[in-house]
């Protein structure tokens, strides 16, 4: 497909750039997990466990694309550290839902280990106005879109 006013080499190069930018979030998203005392999986899990909170195991291991035996281990673990617990579902006592834990200190660390990628990002965004930024915005928003719909076709292929 011929790009509209693109050159196959900056196009080339873009890709590039996105995929080391995958790369170098899951490498940075381990960094923060092993200073937590977590895993990688672990740690995306309890995102998706706070975001879409409570949520069955059934469900969590849906979104990470794991068997649900694998995501017993997992919110076992989390669960003896203190980050989730385990909750009946009234209507249905078979149902359990998975809750995280508050926990300010460690909520607290977490931001402080995010803070120095995000004082660098605002100092890297501030130089694009509102109209480039609502752009940049709506790019991210799309690809994310199209890498999820990737993810979930690629689980459907056996």
């Amino acid at each position: 497909m011929k790009l509209y006013n693109h050159d196959e080499a900056l196009y080339q190069e873009l890709v590039e750039a996105v995929q080391l930018a995958g790369t170098l979030t899951v490498l940075h998203t381990n960094a923060i997990a092993h200073r937590i005392g977590l895993s990688a999986t672990e740690f995306e899990a309890m995102d998706i466990i706070s975001r879409y909170q409570p949520i069955t195991a059934g469900k969590l291991a849906e979104y990470c694309g794991l068997t649900t035996g694998a995501i017993t281990g997992i919110v076992d673990r989390l669960e003896r550290g203190g980050f989730v617990e385990r909750e009946r579902d009234p209507a249905d006592r078979r149902r359990v839902f998975i809750k995280p834990i508050e926990n300010a200190s460690r909520s607290k660390k977490v931001r402080a280990l995010y803070q120095p990628i995000d004082t660098a990002f605002r100092k890297y965004v501030c130089h694009y106005s509102k109209d480039e930024l609502c752009l940049l915005l709506k790019m991210q928003k799309q690809a994310n879109e199209m890498t999820e719909a990737s993810i979930t076709k690629l689980r459907e292929i056996k």
